[in-house]
């Protein structure tokens, strides 16, 4: 997929950009999908649209994939392949109009008009790390062998025989006891070594079990628990998990939706509760125990859902024990930018510049500087929003409400791993897995039901 992009991106900028339609993005993709299966007949009865419309772009990119489009009008389907049939029409027909292509069909257009692009054309190109090919995959790489480019396929050489002897089978009595001693053995590994090793960690169903090993292997690497106060300097973990997570996850992206959220909406007050004592709120550090000891007062009288004018009523009302100047100035003018400057409908591009602004007068990210992990989280978000901007291709006018709720899905629909550096342990699922080397290997789960 990253070739193909690149080739395309450079057809882009070459002299014939007008016979190049406009690569749509994943959300923008989705929203296109969404838009097409409410305004059906079958939408009409449908519950959840946005799951089904991640259903039907996964089925798309499969069908292309495999060649099967051709042949999908020789199916006789039931009532969901006829409905996916009519969204799919709908959706060519749509995109053909608006002179616009996606994942699914990006690799079928280089490869049509790969020999006439006038491009810098690769003369040998080697595909590693192939577990299949799919049909569309192949079609791509004839005609790369056709234009007189050199295709290789190279798999990975095991650069020492397994040796059965060395091998151990052990049970444990939990999967959480399992993570406890692969922990404790990769941080054997590691000192009883007087070089640089590499210790892979293989994890079946990596996704299900992400924070338990996160947290097992920072209690075993560094059992000091004045490393999880508050303002400790974090040493660098000697270990890093492949699988990111969703955005949404990050604490600083939590706090950037309960800002957007609250101004319009009511809200749990729990999460209230947690983002009054969020760093990345203005005056976050310096007001740290008058806004606990604010917090603590408010819930006395704060209903289970509160509204922002709520909240600063309870601010206000709180007296001179938890006083907060900042805080307070703070959602004062964020009551002030929604009476007189929310829109009640704009364009995506409009709103994106309104939750920049709206997270600005807040203090978001707040006052302290930011860590790697949320320097680089927050630069992700800039990104989304950016992203988020380029929706008015496929999408007209939205409220302010279905503009953040959208933003939101995006955000959750987005995994997300921060750089790391070189680190001995690798915790990896068994897709990333394929190919590694390592000096010490622990697998898994190794049942009946995983393996």
């Amino acid at each position: 997929i990253a070739l193909i992009e690149r080739i395309y991106l450079d057809a882009q900028y070459a002299k014939q950009t007008s016979t190049l339609p406009l690569l749509l993005s994943a959300a923008q993709e989705q929203v296109l999908w969404e838009s097409i299966i409410q305004s059906s007949a079958a939408g009409k009865t449908l519950l959840r649209i946005s799951q089904t419309a991640q259903c039907v772009q996964e089925a798309w990119q499969l069908a292309h994939a495999w060649q099967l489009i051709p042949k999908l009008k020789d199916f006789y389907p039931n009532e969901d392949g006829k409905a996916f049939l009519d969204w799919t029409k709908s959706y060519q027909d749509k995109t053909a109009r608006n002179r616009q292509t996606d994942q699914a069909r990006i690799c079928d257009l280089i490869t049509e008009q790969y020999e006439y692009l006038d491009i810098k054309k690769p003369s040998s190109l080697v595909c590693y790390g192939f577990d299949v090919f799919t049909p569309q995959q192949i079609t791509f790489l004839k005609k790369l062998t056709a234009t007189g480019c050199e295709v290789v396929i190279a798999a990975p050489a095991a650069k020492h025989p397994l040796v059965l002897g060395g091998a151990r089978r052990i049970k444990y009595a939990s999967n959480r006891e399992e993570i406890f001693q692969a922990a404790a053995w990769a941080r054997s590994k590691i000192e009883a070594a007087d070089h640089a090793v590499r210790v892979g960690i293989v994890v079946p169903a990596l996704a299900s079990c992400r924070s338990t090993l996160i947290r097992i292997f920072n209690t075993v690497m560094h059992p000091d628990i004045r490393f999880a106060l508050p303002g400790s300097a974090r040493p660098v973990a000697p270990f890093n998990v492949s699988l990111g997570l969703s955005l949404t996850e990050y604490p600083l992206i939590d706090a950037a939706f309960a800002i957007l959220e609250l101004l319009s909406q009511e809200m749990e007050f729990v999460r209230v509760s947690h983002w009054l004592r969020s760093p990345f709120l203005d005056g976050g550090e310096t007001e740290m125990p008058q806004r606990a000891l604010l917090d603590a007062r408010i819930r006395r009288y704060a209903e289970p859902l509160i509204t922002l004018d709520r909240l600063v009523t309870l601010v206000q009302q709180a007296g001179s024990q938890t006083n907060c100047p900042v805080l307070l100035q703070r959602l004062s003018a964020l009551v002030t930018f929604r009476q007189t400057k929310l829109p009640g409908s704009e364009s995506h591009a409009v709103f994106a510049k309104i939750i920049s602004e709206i997270l600005q007068i807040s203090g978001f990210p707040g006052e302290r500087s930011l860590d790697s992990t949320e320097y680089q989280t927050f630069k992700k978000w800039q990104a989304l929003v950016a992203d988020f901007a380029t929706l008015d291709h496929v999408s007209a006018k939205v409220s302010y409400r279905q503009a953040v709720n959208r933003l939101r899905r995006m955000a959750n629909d987005t995994l997300f791993q921060p750089e790391t550096p070189e680190v001995p342990i690798q915790i990896l699922g068994l897709l990333e897995a394929a190919g590694m080397v390592f000096d010490h290997l622990w697998v898994m789960g190794l049942s009946d039901e995983q393996w």
